[in-house]
C-alpha cells in the first residue's frame, strides 16, 4: 500500500483524547513480558502518563517502551487531536475562511480549497472533490473553479450538509487525471485528512467529461478510497467494471452529448451492472448535450444521496 493510502487507512474508529483518560485499557510492554490496566492521563509523541487501574499509582513511559499496538494507538489519538485543532493552526489552517483559497501541494499539484471557521474542529465533516473538464487545465490555478464547484459551498447547501470543498487544477489536457496527477491528487486528499477535520469514510469524488473519465479512472486506481462518485458526461474502463462495482455510483450523461458519446457512459453502466454491481444509478438526461453540469449539479436529490455515503455503512439507493 502506497503512502497516501496508509494515511487514508490510518482514519480508524479512535478515542478523543478527553476520552482517553477516562477509558482503561490494557497496555503492554514492548517485550510482551509486562500488561497491566490503566488510564491514559497525558501523551506525546515521546512518552505518555498513565494511571494504573490496580492501585491508582501514576506514571510516565517512554513511548517506545510501549507494545507497537499501543504507539499505534497513541500515535492515532495524536492525528486526532491534530485534526481537532486544524481549523485554527496546523499546515492547512490559513486557508480555512469561507471562501476558496489557493494553493501548491507538496507535489506540485494547484489546486483551490474551501472550509469554513464556523466548523466544529472535533467533528468529521466529508470533502467532495471536483474535478474540472479540460479546458480548465493549466496553472492558472483559477479557471477550475468556473461555477460548478461552487454549489457545493452554497449558503443553502451548506446549512444542510456542511463539507470541504477541493477542486485541483489538472496541469494539462493531454495528460489528464491518471498517472503522476492522480498519485499527486491522493496525496493531497490524505494530507489534507491528516491535518484537517476531514471524515476519511465520506470523501467524494466529482468530475466532468474530462473529469467524469478521471472520476472513473481515480476510483478505479484506489478502491476502497472513495465513499461515493458522480461522474458527469465521462466514460470508464469496462475493464475496471469488477473493481467499480463495489462504491457507489451516481452516472449521468446527456442523450444529445456532441463531444463524449453517451455510450461511454452506457456501457460502463452495463459491465458493472453484468459484473453484479448494484450500487451504481445511472441518469441520461433527454435533450441535454455535453454542459450538464447547471442541470446536475443543483439536483436536491443528487446532494441528499451524496451526503448518505458512507464507507462505513451499507450505501443508500
Amino acid at each position: 500500500m502506497n503512502a497516501p493510502l496508509r494515511l487514508l487507512a490510518l482514519a480508524a474508529l479512535l478515542l478523543s483524547s478527553a476520552q482517553a483518560a477516562e477509558t482503561p485499557r490494557q497496555w503492554t510492554s514492548s517485550d510482551g513480558k509486562s500488561k497491566f490496566m490503566g488510564s491514559l492521563l497525558e501523551f506525546s509523541d515521546k512518552e505518555v502518563k498513565i494511571r494504573r487501574s490496580t492501585d491508582f499509582n501514576q506514571f510516565r513511559l517512554p513511548l517506545d517502551k510501549l507494545s507497537q499496538e499501543d504507539q499505534d494507538y497513541i500515535r492515532g489519538l495524536l492525528r486526532e487531536k491534530r485534526r481537532d485543532a486544524g481549523l485554527k493552526e496546523g499546515a492547512y489552517a490559513e486557508k480555512i475562511t469561507g471562501q476558496f483559497v489557493k494553493g501548491v501541494s507538496k507535489q506540485g499539484l494547484n489546486y483551490q480549497l474551501w472550509g469554513s471557521p464556523s466548523l466544529d474542529g472535533t467533528k468529521r465533516y466529508p470533502l467532495v472533490i471536483w474535478l474540472h473538464g479540460s479546458g480548465q487545465s493549466g496553472t492558472d490555478n483559477q479557471s477550475q473553479l468556473g461555477g460548478a464547484p461552487k454549489i457545493w459551498t452554497s449558503e443553502e447547501n451548506f446549512a444542510k450538509a456542511p463539507c470541504f470543498l477541493l477542486a485541483p487544477q489538472c496541469p494539462s489536457a493531454d495528460i489528464g487525471w491518471k498517472n503522476q496527477v492522480a498519485a499527486n491528487l491522493l496525496a493531497l486528499i490524505a494530507d489534507l485528512t491528516e491535518n484537517l477535520p476531514i471524515d476519511s469514510d465520506r470523501l467524494y469524488l466529482t468530475g466532468s467529461s474530462m473529469g467524469g473519465f478521471g472520476t472513473f479512472s481515480i476510483a478505479a486506481k484506489y478502491p476502497g478510497v472513495f465513499a461515493a462518485c458522480i461522474p458527469l458526461c465521462g466514460g470508464g474502463d469496462v475493464k475496471n467494471a469488477e473493481i467499480l462495482k463495489t462504491t457507489p455510483f451516481w452516472v449521468f450523461h446527456g442523450d444529445k452529448d456532441d463531444m463524449v458519446p453517451v455510450e461511454r457512459s452506457r456501457a460502463i453502466v452495463a459491465a458493472v451492472k453484468q459484473s453484479g454491481g448494484e450500487l451504481m444509478k445511472y441518469t441520461e438526461l433527454e435533450g441535454a448535450g455535453h454542459g450538464i453540469t447547471g442541470l446536475v449539479y443543483p439536483r436536491a436529490d443528487l446532494h441528499e444521496w451524496l451526503f448518505q455515503q458512507k464507507k462505513s455503512s451499507v450505501p443508500a439507493n
